[in-house]
């Protein structure tokens, strides 16, 4: 009988640790289909998703990308790093880097905890990394963003996202 009860105790534990690391988990505020009720924002992310499944990290992006990125208004692209959709999320944070948003850490905090996987092309290789690894490559000390992390910063981070 105390073997039973020692049993249930430690089951109960275990189930709360897993549910307390589900709710540190990135959970999105607002829906894709919130956002895309706008016409012209529907228009622009249904064209991209059409033509990038992935992320192209080669260098030269498709006329899709570059609709998204000079189309969208910077707070168009904060909704859309909080929707559901990580493929999204990632190149909505890109675009941000890319045009030195002000907020851009704020953001970037907001997901310390998104382990949502996408999959990006690089030259041959495909591979695939959480959307939090992707942020934080795309404010690493060797990127052209106002904002970016110190060597000293981005190692810290990469030392604690890599453990």
């Amino acid at each position: 009988m105390k073997r039973i009860v020692l049993t249930l105790i430690v089951l109960l534990l275990f189930n709360c640790a897993k549910k307390d690391q589900k709710d540190k988990h990135f959970q999105p505020t607002i829906l894709l289909k919130e956002i895309i009720k706008n016409e012209r924002v529907k228009n622009i992310i249904y064209d991209f998703r059409l033509t990038n499944l992935e992320i192209n990290r080669s260098g030269k992006q498709n006329k899709e990308y570059e609709i998204f990125r000079n189309n969208l208004t910077e707070k168009e692209l904060v909704q859309i790093t909080e929707c559901e959709v990580p493929l999204l999320r990632c190149i909505a944070f890109k675009t941000l880097v890319e045009q030195d948003c002000i907020n851009i850490r704020k953001i970037f905090n907001r997901h310390l905890n998104d382990y949502d996987l996408v999959k990006g092309h690089y030259y041959d290789v495909l591979i695939s990394e959480p959307v939090k690894i992707f942020m934080l490559n795309q404010l690493s000390p060797y990127s052209n963003s106002k904002f970016k992390f110190s060597k000293k910063e981005y190692r810290a981070m990469q030392d604690e996202y890599y453990k």
